[in-house]
């Protein structure tokens, strides 16, 4: 998994929908490369799920994602309200990562270049609703 050090490292731009374009093309070069693994671990997690509560201490799944959105959204921060800010990272979350890939993928049925369409579109209309005024509902 990338950190934000290996998205952002040089001198990346200001302007989130590029910034959060590069997370998104970040993880979706580590999920392809990964992808049997991937869909494994989330196989395991969706089976643990409710089941096995002798190990509810353990997190289903970790949340590496949100570090990289926080970063891609870090120079913008007082383009949001704080909680527009809050709810645009957790719909981020939503549309970047191994679940988005599954149902673009086996849901919908999408090549690699029609999904990306998706999320980038999905992205700059998060975004772009988040900024709006009275959106911190």
């Amino acid at each position: 998994m990338p950190g934000p050090e290996d998205v952002f490292g040089d001198a990346s731009p200001v302007d989130p929908v590029e910034r959060l374009e590069r997370v998104d093309a970040a993880l979706h070069d580590m999920i392809s490369a990964n992808e049997l693994p991937l869909r494994l671990m989330l196989a395991s997690s969706v089976q643990r799920a409710g089941i096995d509560e002798a190990h509810s201490d353990l997190p289903a799944r970790q949340n590496r994602r949100t570090a990289l959105i926080e970063a891609a959204l870090a120079p913008a921060r007082s383009q949001f309200t704080p909680t527009a800010l809050k709810t645009l990272t957790k719909s981020l979350a939503l549309i970047i990562g191994t679940e988005s890939m599954v149902v673009l993928k086996d849901v919908l049925q999408l090549n690699e270049a029609d999904a990306r369409k998706v999320r980038r579109w999905a992205i700059r209309a998060l975004v772009e609703a988040a900024k709006k005024p009275g959106s911190s509902n």
